[in-house]
């Protein structure tokens, strides 16, 4: 906290310190010192601890003061001090003037008002089954023994963010979280979703600035249990679109609907159909949809290349044919490509500049690695996708959106389907 006056009344002294002298600065806001100051140390960043990391050193300071530390109290201790060595030494010095020789993790919990790890994954686990008076129970057990609800919230969220985590990559939480965590934490990832934990951690965060100025706490922790069991027995809007993609494939329909003839996979595209009649050639039946004529040689001229072009736009619409209702991004991006052409082992598609969203859904990892496994599954070859902005695709784009008329999204087979199903109107 020294100001600039003072740090310049130090810098001659550490530009030439005494031999016998170290001088050592510790803050939390190293942006606040002088540049002159920074220039003149070696500056080292700290983290926080891991969790079981502290406890294994509590439980070796215990084992030198022949003090029995259960692993169970170590670990609570541990959490307690959020990844500070010293707040864990200085927890550990007060359990031992009021606990003795002897610290189990009951007296950890009641002396420092802390919840037991087993109570927050019971009540996490209540929460993900649906189990709203047993979650009720459990929350007014620990308001009635004393427990801080804001504390309590905040080892629930964290709780859920570790799940998130775990889900995500199990292997990060080995330093940070206890074994037996460990198995709750993969019985409770089988529950629930990342969308939907997502969506947990939201809704547990916003209680959580409420209960900050909220008198009685326990009532905005009760709403927000009670709210967070009925999101997840709601359906969201994947799960409808999903559905809505099935009612229009035909894998399912309404209760009393005639049952609908399945859409071929491989049946051709409008587009494809369009372009077709265009160029001339014979449009393809479903039969023959998505069959990719082999080529008979592969030194071919520049007249054959020609046909390799045209093979190319057929092989992406029978692309554009498989990629399922489902992968809505991926589709509404897939097909706002444009087909350059083929070179080497790169299949190249163009994007209009107005376009630039549509190519950066389809150029992350997950999606290309799925359209370059369609581009196999029906060529048969293994090709990479090479995405490219085009400005010359900008004025083709604006000129066929100006002569082609705006078609009403009314008339759409899925919103007719929609509308069906859920016995809906479209507001004008």
């Amino acid at each position: 906290m020294l100001s600039s006056a003072a740090f310049n009344a130090l810098l001659k002294t550490l530009e030439e310190p005494p031999e016998h002298v170290k001088f050592i600065f510790a803050t939390t806001e190293p942006q606040k010192v002088l540049a002159t100051i920074l220039s003149r140390c070696q500056r080292f960043d700290l983290h926080r601890i891991p969790a079981n990391l502290i406890a294994q050193h509590l439980q070796f300071i215990a084992k030198k003061e022949k003090i029995t530390l259960q692993p169970a109290a170590a670990h609570a201790i541990a959490r307690g001090a959020e990844g500070g060595l010293r707040d864990a030494e200085s927890m550990l010095d007060q359990l031992v003037a009021f606990c003795g020789e002897k610290i189990a993790e009951s007296d950890v919990l009641n002396v420092f008002g802390f919840t037991s790890e087993q109570t927050v994954s019971d009540l996490t686990g209540r929460i993900l089954r649906g189990e709203t008076p047993e979650a009720i129970d459990l929350l007014h057990e620990q308001c009635e023994a004393g427990k801080d609800m804001m504390r309590l919230m905040t080892d629930l969220i964290a709780y859920l963010r570790d799940l998130l985590v775990f889900k995500a990559k199990p292997d990060v939480l080995n330093e940070d979280v206890d074994p037996d965590v460990q198995k709750s934490l993969a019985a409770h990832a089988e529950l629930i979703s990342i969308d939907r934990l997502l969506e947990l951690i939201d809704q547990f965060a916003s209680a959580e600035g409420r209960m900050k100025w909220a008198p009685n706490k326990k009532l905005h922790f009760e709403v927000a249990i009670i709210k967070a069991i009925q999101s997840l027995g709601q359906a969201t809007l994947d799960e409808v679109i999903e559905k809505l993609g099935e009612l229009r494939d035909g894998r399912a329909r309404p209760p009393g609907a005639p049952p609908t003839r399945p859409v071929a996979a491989d049946a051709p595209s409008a587009v494809a159909l369009a372009k077709a009649d265009q160029r001339g050639e014979t449009k393809p039946s479903p039969q023959t949809a998505g069959v990719i004529p082999q080529s008979r040689d592969y030194n071919q001229t520049r007249v054959e290349e020609k046909a390799t072009t045209v093979d190319s736009e057929k092989i992406w619409q029978a692309v554009l044919a498989k990629i399922p209702v489902q992968k809505g991004f991926v589709r509404n991006s897939a097909s706002a490509a444009h087909v350059l052409g083929v070179e080497g082992r790169n299949f190249i598609l163009g994007f209009a500049p107005g376009d630039k969203p549509m190519m950066d859904i389809l150029s992350t990892p997950a999606n290309r690695k799925f359209v370059e496994t369609l581009l196999q599954e029906i060529s048969g070859k293994d090709w990479t996708l090479k995405l490219t902005v085009s400005e010359e695709l900008a004025s083709k784009s604006a000129a066929a959106q100006k002569d082609s008329p705006s078609p009403d999204f009314k008339d759409e087979p899925l919103i007719q389907e929609a509308i069906e199903l859920f016995n809906a109107r479209v507001k004008s």
